[in-house]
């Protein structure tokens, strides 16, 4: 899992990525984006956005099945 440390060694390049989706969202032409140096930080936010988000979906998936089979009956009492 990500720490928490971990999470603040990436807050400026979370910070830098917010930026520029902002500016997308206020209509910035095309090519104008991001800047030549905020392009590593914004890779950097996103591939901790994407493994965040794929330890999450593996941590629910594992925690459905452990649901599941606490929901099963045991038959070999029977």
């Amino acid at each position: 899992m990500i720490s928490e440390q971990d999470i603040d060694a990436f807050s400026g390049d979370l910070e830098t990525a917010d930026r520029i989706v902002e500016r997308v969202k206020s209509g910035v032409p095309a090519g104008r984006e991001m800047m030549a140096d905020e392009t590593m930080a914004f890779i950097r936010a996103y591939v901790l956005m994407r493994d965040t988000a794929e330890r999450s979906a593996k941590f629910m998936m594992e925690l459905h099945q452990r649901e599941l089979t606490g929901m099963d009956i045991d038959r070999s009492q029977e």
